[in-house]
């Protein structure tokens, strides 16, 4: 695991040329209620509106959001879309060089509690010219790039043209394909591609010998994404190897494909290998798919997933990082303490009310020096690191801190939680009330969760001790 944090660490340091379809995602969200009497179709009452990078402006924007360095070169037209395009482009920061050519490709989706009902495009999808300037301004910064993304949505900024130019940089290429350019894609780094288009390329249903077929044809290492069922990786040497999906829940697939690729492409110009780079991936285009619309994956929440498990168990300074990272997300943080020294029933479905009071659950564990302080000598039973293990085991539970002082003012200050839970067994005038008025101080809230009757570790170690 530690190599796989030095490889993220790096991504700051790395640099990427994107290179494709710029498009803007257009969402009108509502509210859906009736019928209309015009026509069998449903009435959308729109509530909200907003605008999104798409296509090659979305791999550019995760590249941004995951901590690297960017350069995007698209086509937008002379009109109201391309203008939006370029505000959200100098509001993201990121450095691009746009042709005017046509017309702005737009995707416009209509969204009915929660449920995409229709999508609308508009879009010239002629083949692309490029002027002087920009050949000159593309061979720099290909120069420049660890690596290159050919974003290729075939709406004509991918040529032969382009290809040709990029002809000394083809081992820095990683590709985002349409099986109607692959002649284009011979001898590059890398080619992306899910399972429709890997059998409408090689003209095979069957996975191996799809990826086979387009290994050899294309000449470079192939990587088939495949759903809940993961990624299947063809190298160019000719092994094979599959990664389980990440996934919890799928929500939306609306980019996930630019999440993917933005990620391999980082990873690689951080030093990974092909399969580190497909793990991280893996792990980036399973947040992306939980999220509605198009989405930028930032590194916090890469890091956060992919360490969550292992690294439940934080410091002070970790856990103000996540904190603040989940609260920019609107997630309610729930924040509890104790000693929890024989795990038990009453343990367990105190924590388990807790959670459902919030998103994330922290649990504040008490060191063994301060348990000593408040339970006596021959306490703890368990030391503080088994502690701290058996909690994080429990799924309910998002994150540990162990700490020494006797009360937990301020950490209260420092990470703000949203609720602070005690036992029945308190009240407000029977709790620290120095506690308390931290929590007041920036209008948390205080939740007393009922206690399991007869169910205690003093209980427990009288017992054992009789």
């Amino acid at each position: 695991m530690e190599r796989i944090i030095q490889i993220l660490g790096r991504f700051k340091n790395s640099k990427i040329l994107v290179l494709g379809d710029l498009m803007l995602d257009r969402y009108l969200e509502g509210d859906v209620s009736r019928i209309s009497p015009e026509a069998p179709v449903l009435i959308v009452k729109i509530e909200k509106e907003f605008s999104e990078l798409g296509g090659a402006g979305n791999v550019a924007s995760n590249i941004v959001s995951l901590g690297g360095e960017v350069f995007l070169f698209g086509f937008i037209g002379r009109d109201e879309a391309g203008n939006l395009l370029k505000e959200i482009l100098e509001k993201r920061s990121i450095p691009s060089y746009l042709e005017e050519s046509g017309s702005t490709i737009e995707k416009t989706r209509m969204i009915g509690r929660g449920q995409q009902l229709l999508r609308f495009d508009k879009e010239d999808i002629s083949d692309k010219i490029l002027s002087e300037v920009a050949r000159k301004k593309i061979l720099e910064k290909a120069d420049w790039a660890d690596k290159i993304i050919i974003s290729d949505y075939a709406k004509g900024a991918i040529t032969s043209d382009l290809m040709n130019l990029l002809s000394n940089h083809k081992k820095k290429i990683i590709v985002d394909p349409k099986p109607k350019n692959k002649s284009l894609y011979k001898g590059v780094l890398l080619t992306k591609l899910n399972e429709k288009e890997s059998a409408e390329m090689s003209g095979e249903e069957d996975i191996l010998k799809s990826g086979n077929d387009i290994r050899a044809e294309l000449g470079c290492n192939i990587l088939i994404t495949r759903g809940e069922k993961g990624m299947t990786f063809f190298s160019e040497t000719g092994n094979i190897a599959n990664t389980p999906t990440y996934v919890r829940e799928v929500y939306d697939v609306t980019g996930a494909g630019d999440t993917t690729i933005a990620t391999i492409s980082l990873a690689l110009a951080a030093g990974a290998s092909f399969e580190e780079a497909i793990m991280i991936a893996n792990h980036a285009a399973g947040i992306a798919v939980e999220k509605k619309g198009t989405y930028s994956v930032s590194l916090n929440e890469l890091e956060s997933r992919m360490f969550s498990e292992e690294r439940k168990i934080v410091n002070l300074e970790e856990l103000d990082k996540l904190v603040q990272d989940y609260k920019r997300k609107g997630r309610k943080i729930v924040w509890t303490n104790g000693c929890f020294d024989l795990l038990h029933v009453g343990h367990v479905k105190y924590l388990q009310e807790a959670k459902k009071l919030g998103n994330i659950l922290i649990i504040g564990l008490n060191s063994d020096d301060s348990v000593r302080k408040l339970k006596g000598e021959g306490r703890p039973i368990q030391n503080e690191n088994d502690r701290a293990e058996i909690l994080a085991s429990l799924g309910f539970v998002d994150y540990i801190i162990i700490f020494p002082e006797p009360i937990v003012e301020k950490y209260l200050l420092m990470l703000k939680p949203d609720i602070f839970i005690k036992g029945a067994d308190y009240d407000l005038e029977k709790m620290n009330q120095t506690e308390r008025k931290a929590i007041e101080s920036y209008n948390g809230k205080i939740s007393f969760i009922p206690l399991v009757e007869g169910k205690s570790t003093s209980d427990i170690v009288t017992k054992l001790r009789k």
